[in-house]
């Protein structure tokens, strides 16, 4: 007489349970790895070390403000993702893709402004999409007034550069960054040219449009208060030559009004934090150890 199993038919007695399933690695959007520039300065026939051994990442739909102050190589690493600078060593990645060069993946915004003065509001919108070869032309109108509508410049679609204050050249400037439908924003210290009330403004302006279009932004600035308002996490960077001193993370509820995110708990003690590893780098280039 045959044995009584205890499994069902078709299954094999002595089967181990399935191994859970490894999760994918998550593939940071921009990955910059090792990355050093050096330029050749004429005058004295030799080189400058603008930025080294620099690596970080930034994934989708993140907000990353580097910090720093002039000269430490922030608008460098951000050529460098654009591909506007060749690395001398090391490389960036995005998508897993080495940057060879510019691409319309990737949109810089200027800190002055950079908008052709003898075109109109629409005209140098247009122009971010008039750059991209097979772009159909049908589809200009719409999405030049979509932008427009987004930045808050309706009525000023007939406006000359000449005509408009130092925010809403701005505005422009991220009209046409945006038109383009790039997935990568970055924006050398942007908001640098404006004055402090106008500022604080185009912030929140600037935290609203970015997240409606769930762009992934890099965003150079030497404000403190700037890097902890809009990022979701703070790159600081050193000098001489320029190098991530810290990565942090800003732990602070969204929306940000300006106002609002000074009154919460943590903006204090990171403001203070962020200060103190400034100091420390200046120290040290003071005396000469920096990168030491």
């Amino acid at each position: 007489m045959p044995m009584p199993t205890d499994h069902r038919p078709g299954t094999t007695p002595d089967a181990e349970p399935a191994a859970p399933l490894e999760p994918a690695p998550v593939v940071p959007l921009i990955s910059v790895r090792d990355l050093s520039v050096e330029y050749r300065v004429s005058r004295t026939n030799s080189w400058l070390m603008a930025v080294a051994d620099v690596n970080l990442d930034v994934h989708e739909g993140e907000f990353l403000t580097v910090l720093g102050s002039s000269g430490c190589g922030k608008t460098t690493v951000m050529n460098t993702i654009a591909g506007l600078v060749q690395p001398t060593e090391g490389e960036v990645l995005i998508d897993g893709r080495r940057v060879t060069g510019p691409g319309p993946d990737r949109a810089v915004v200027f800190q002055d402004y950079a908008l052709l003065p003898w075109r109109t509001v629409v005209d140098n919108i247009r122009f971010g999409l008039e750059m991209q070869p097979g772009r159909r032309r049908a589809d200009w109108r719409a999405q030049v007034a979509d932008a427009i509508r987004l930045v808050g410049l309706d009525g000023f679609e007939d406006s000359y550069p000449r005509e408009l204050s130092g925010g809403m050249q701005q505005r422009v400037g991220l009209a046409r960054a945006l038109v383009a439908e790039p997935r990568i924003l970055l924006m050398d210290e942007p908001l640098g040219a404006v004055d402090a009330l106008t500022r604080e403004v185009m912030r929140a302006e600037l935290e609203r449009v970015i997240t409606a279009t769930g762009k992934t932004v890099v965003f150079i600035t030497h404000s403190i208060d700037e890097a902890i308002v809009l990022g979701d996490r703070v790159a600081v960077f050193g000098a001489h030559p320029g190098r991530v001193l810290e990565i942090l993370p800003v732990d602070l509820p969204r929306p940000r009004s300006e106002q609002g995110v000074m009154a919460q708990p943590g903006f204090v003690e990171l403001r203070d934090h962020l200060w103190g590893v400034l100091q420390g780098d200046a120290r040290s280039a003071s005396r000469g150890v920096a990168g030491s």
